[in-house]
């Protein structure tokens, strides 16, 4: 009984294994967010999760979920909220995240007593579909951090599946790097489309003028350095990797004409 037990176990190992390495193999092969958001979506029939976003920890307290959003399929009334209440700030698995390398299932991290947001922003999610999750660490060697997270009503991964999952993350959160951030998935405010504030837009008019960053800032009376710091958020924002798909996303964003 015990061997066949053994036996049974080391089928399911390589079953998993096989199967993460063909999804880590087609995640590699994506050529855009949308195949990769495609390809999580069948592994979650696979591994037990509905739902999942990968994102960068905020480096500033005054960066929002979308500001470091690579890819997103959580439920649209959760991310609205999350981003209106401005969540990540307080979201004890990001948190988490900063100090843990080892994946983790969110109901595994503690919560302060004191910590009312945190407990609060724990205790609305499962009215969203999201009653548990399993959370993958990624610490870049820029010392950033990012966080691949899987989420569902309920989720039971044996040690194999979470091997399988931590793997496939990874190289999920290095394709989406690649290609960019899933710009038309982001939450967005209230109010409208944009993302970006009132001063990005204006660096990004004028440099669809064909003004220089010195040029900007002598007509906005601002430095160089605040210009290019507002065209360098807004590109981020936008998933652009250039000044010229800056702008040309903003066009179609509508964000300027």
């Amino acid at each position: 009984m015990l061997d066949f037990l053994k036996d049974g176990r080391r089928c399911i190992m390589a079953v998993i294994g096989q199967v993460t390495l063909d999804l880590v193999q087609a995640v590699k092969a994506a050529r855009s967010i949308a195949e990769i958001t495609a390809l999580l979506t069948r592994a979650g029939g696979i591994f037990g999760y509905e739902r999942f976003a990968i994102a960068g920890v905020p480096q500033s307290a005054a960066e929002n979920l979308p500001d470091r959003l690579l890819l997103m399929h959580w439920p649209e009334d959760w991310a609205a909220r999350y981003v209106e209440r401005g969540y990540v700030q307080h979201d004890p698995v990001m948190a988490h995240v900063r100090r843990t390398t080892t994946p983790f299932l969110w109901s595994e991290v503690r919560v302060d007593r004191d910590a009312a947001l945190a407990r609060r922003i724990m205790g609305e999610a499962p009215a969203f579909g999201l009653g548990d999750g399993f959370c993958v660490p990624i610490h870049d060697i820029d010392g950033t951090e990012s966080a691949a997270s899987f989420g569902a009503p309920r989720i039971d991964l044996s040690d194999e599946a979470r091997a399988g999952l931590h793997l496939l993350a990874i190289y999920a959160h290095l394709a989406s790097r690649s290609l960019g951030p899933a710009v038309p998935t982001r939450p967005t405010r209230q109010g409208g489309p944009a993302r970006c504030t009132r001063r990005e837009i204006e660096c990004i008019k004028w440099a669809a003028a064909g003004k220089t960053g010195w040029e900007t800032s002598e007509i906005l009376s601002l430095s160089q350095r605040t210009v290019e710091d507002y065209l360098r958020n807004a590109a981020r924002k936008l998933g652009a990797v250039n000044r010229v798909q800056l702008v040309a996303q903003a066009m179609r964003e509508g964000l300027i004409d």
